[in-house]
């Protein structure tokens, strides 16, 4: 007897430490959003991401093609800025997402007099 369970329905999760330069953001909601068909289909994304320069936990959620965001608690004095993404989807491009986000959070590790983009 075979499986109801679609083989391609797959889910993965991202945590990495460090912060999110704003325009960063909006670049990665929007490649979410266009994501080309033979990169996969994302169901759903629940997210923590700590902002730059916003003292807020920074929630993201998107099922299919409505997205919503709000501020959860404030960061902790000393708490580490752990950014925490769970992707659930078909076939995903799992490498392409998660270099896409890496890419975003490691631009804003830099210091300032480097990020003359």
């Amino acid at each position: 007897a075979g499986s109801r369970h679609d083989g391609r329905v797959n889910s993965f999760a991202i945590v990495k430490e460090g912060e999110i330069a704003p325009r960063n953001l909006g670049r990665w909601m929007q490649i979410l959003r266009m994501l080309p068909e033979e990169k996969g289909t994302i169901f759903r994304v629940k997210a923590i991401l700590a902002v730059q320069g916003h003292p807020y936990k920074f929630v993201y959620h998107a099922v299919m093609d409505v997205a919503d965001s709000d501020d959860a608690g404030l960061w902790g004095e000393g708490e580490k800025k752990i950014n925490k993404i769970v992707f659930i989807g078909k076939s995903m491009d799992e490498p392409f997402l998660r270099s896409a986000f890496e890419a975003i959070v490691d631009a804003t590790v830099t210091t300032s007099q480097h990020m003359s983009l």
